[in-house]
């Protein structure tokens, strides 16, 4: 009965034997050239040592910004956690006669009535061939609290906030005063604070 051959581990043994073969000629040239053919490889891989390129600066982890990332209207968008409650499920969503289009209706979460607000409307997004809302993403202020809706949510991420820049085609008309800034992956970052401090953006029973 004949055993059957051991599974390949993938690892190329071959080379690696080739490898040391040439390895172990080149040291023996060098044997054979004497002290000065040493010193010349010393100081060839001090060279090299001294030009590699620098570790990663610590401080671009200091600089990071953790982030909850989302999709709408075909976009990727994200706030900073610090301004996240929770990010949960489509809730049923009960209408409100009269009130801006921004604010789609109200849901009840965790036995709490919060405002549900339409990104795509209050961004000025195309609201064609978008996704049906996936998600609700609830930020919370020092006044105030709300819900806005997601198509899809991504994760929490981290952004390093020196690479953020201004330029994303969708938000060409979007007012600034929302947007942070843009990620190389095209990550819009909106400012929470702004939007949860923003007095039009809710309505209140006295209005």
């Amino acid at each position: 009965m004949t055993r059957p051959a051991p599974a390949s581990s993938g690892f190329d043994w071959a080379a690696l034997t080739r490898q040391v073969e040439r390895n172990q000629a080149a040291l023996d040239a060098l044997a054979g050239d004497g002290h000065d053919a040493c010193a010349r490889l010393l100081r060839q891989r001090a060279q090299a040592l001294a030009s590699a390129p620098a570790p990663a600066d610590e401080g671009a982890a200091a600089d990071a910004l953790e982030v909850l990332a989302f999709d709408c209207a075909g976009e990727r968008y994200a706030f900073e956690t610090c301004w996240v409650e929770r990010a949960l499920p489509m809730q049923p969503l009960t209408a409100l006669p009269g009130v801006p289009a921004h604010i789609v209706g109200i849901a009840m979460v965790e036995g709490e009535v919060l405002a549900v607000l339409d990104l795509r409307v209050l961004l000025a997004l195309p609201l064609k061939d978008i996704a049906e809302p996936g998600a609700l993403v609830v930020l919370r202020g020092e006044d105030s609290r709300f819900a806005l809706i997601a198509d899809a949510l991504a994760g929490v991420h981290k952004l390093p906030s020196s690479s953020l820049g201004h330029s994303l085609p969708a938000l060409a008309q979007l007012d600034k005063s929302f947007l942070l800034g843009v990620a190389p992956d095209r990550t819009a970052l909106l400012d929470a604070r702004r939007l949860l401090t923003d007095s039009t953006l809710v309505v209140h029973a006295d209005r």
